[in-house]
């Protein structure tokens, strides 16, 4: 008896050991496979974070003394890390990116400058935000995230741009097919990067867009030449079209650009008492647009671009800023896919504008480079619109910029950047800064800016 009761509980342990052997080793299997599933989100994520800081010292003419005074004295740090991870089950990713900003001393006319992060009443407060905050999907040639985002396919939605960028809050889907992009974003909120939280997005006359959505697609045609189209709209607002030709080979780059804007109310511009702002949504009369060239010149160590712009942008504001909300919010209250940057102060876009752009930059060894550029703009027309503007006297603008700049190439600041750019910008027509003949043009500058980059991370 003793023996066949040992002989069974041999049995059942035996037989235990094996189930409790083929379950660990199961375990074991799904264990693996998960590891699997999941090593690539890690072992493929990316951390970066860079610290920076801006120096600057402005002078603007003063409307009655004629004599420059302080416009923008400040120096203004930001250090950000950027998380993005590799993707789970070849599938899945997430990214992350977060920021925070000191003001190392301000003074002037102006409190910020688009760096410090700011509060809700435009007074500089220290402080952390984020400029990123999505999942994304990919699989095969389909792409999309969706979270707080920025554009990243061909159309006509844009950020503003500080050390870091502005936010939407909404979703982008890409496809991808050989030489083909098609691309759709759709957003309802909006963060410029120098504010702490997201915003509705707005009309000229401050009621609520509801949305802002875009649609895009490039095409690679093949041998350096490829062509870019996008429409976009700000609900019941404003229609958006961008559309580029571009051709880029080894030594040159040139392009030909359209942006156009139409708003979508008819009723008729409705001034304020004292003629300084239009109070309707009416914002255009007729279709808005800029063309825009752009060549850029590779040769040797020297960098040079040739660029040109004209304007037609007859309506209420005289002045053509491709975004799909109001000008009420001023810069910053969303952005277009916009490729045009002279760093020469003015924007050289007021109707009936023509403007170019000429510079060159000479790239010495161990990390140095220099340059200098020139814009020039002319027969800007006065809004003549508003019923208090009387002057016939055409814009004529211009700025001189000088550059200089060294990258650290080796040692623990290796990649760390150090630039200078001046800018002495001369408004020949006389008039006012923001006057109702060009409410978008400035009196006389005087402007320096240093610009410091370290990566950190």
């Amino acid at each position: 008896m003793l023996k066949k009761v040992t002989l069974v509980l041999v049995t059942l342990s035996v037989s235990s050991c094996t189930d409790l052997l083929a379950t660990d080793h199961i375990g074991s299997s799904h264990l693996n496979a998960d590891k699997k599933r999941t090593r690539h989100f890690f072992s493929d994520a990316k951390v970066s974070g860079k610290i920076y800081n801006m120096t600057r010292i402005r002078d603007r003419r003063d409307d009655v003394s004629n004599s420059f005074k302080e416009n923008l004295y400040l120096s203004s740090s930001l250090a950000n890390v950027d998380f993005s991870s590799g993707l789970l089950d070849h599938l899945f990713g997430v990214g992350a990116g977060v920021f925070g900003t000191l003001d190392m001393w301000h003074s002037g006319t102006s409190q910020y400058g688009e760096i410090a992060l700011i509060d809700d009443r435009e007074r500089i407060k220290n402080g952390f935000s984020f400029y990123k905050a999505a999942v994304r999907v990919e699989h095969s040639c389909f792409k999309a995230h969706a979270g707080y985002i920025q554009p990243s396919g061909p159309g006509v939605l844009g950020v503003n741009l500080s050390f870091v960028p502005g936010t939407y809050r909404g979703g982008e889907a890409a496809f991808h097919y050989e030489g083909l992009i098609v691309a759709l974003m759709w957003a309802d909120q909006y963060k410029k990067p120098w504010i702490y939280d997201m915003k509705t997005l707005l009309r000229k006359d401050g009621t609520a867009l509801n949305s802002v959505y875009s649609v895009g697609a490039h095409y690679d045609l093949g041998n350096g030449v490829s062509v870019m189209g996008g429409f976009g709209q700000g609900e019941d607002f404003i229609d958006l079209y961008k559309f580029k030709l571009a051709y880029s080979g080894h030594l040159l780059a040139v392009s030909y650009q359209l942006y156009a804007m139409n708003d979508k109310n008819d009723g008729g511009i409705v001034w304020n008492a004292d003629h300084t702002k239009n109070t309707t949504n009416d914002i255009f009369e007729g279709l808005a647009y800029q063309h825009v060239l752009m060549s850029n010149i590779h040769l040797h160590r020297w960098t040079f671009r040739a660029e040109a712009s004209y304007t037609n942008v007859k309506g209420s504001e005289s002045n053509f800023a491709f975004r799909p909300t109001g000008y009420n919010g001023g810069s910053g209250g969303s952005n277009g896919a916009y490729e045009v940057w002279w760093d020469s102060r003015s924007d050289f876009n007021h109707n009936g504008e023509k403007a170019v752009f000429f510079g060159g930059w000479y790239h010495f060894k161990h990390g140095w480079s220099a340059g200098l550029s020139y814009a020039f703009g002319w027969d800007g027309k006065p809004n003549t619109l508003n019923p208090a503007v009387t002057s016939s006297k055409k814009l004529r603008e211009q700025a001189y910029n000088a550059d200089i700049s060294y990258i650290f190439q080796s040692g623990h600041l290796k990649g760390t950047s150090i630039t200078l750019h001046c800018t002495l910008f001369n408004n020949k027509t006389g008039l006012p800064s923001s006057s109702r003949a060009f409410p978008g043009a400035f009196k006389d500058e005087k402007d320096i800016k240093l610009i410091f980059s370290m990566p950190w991370l």
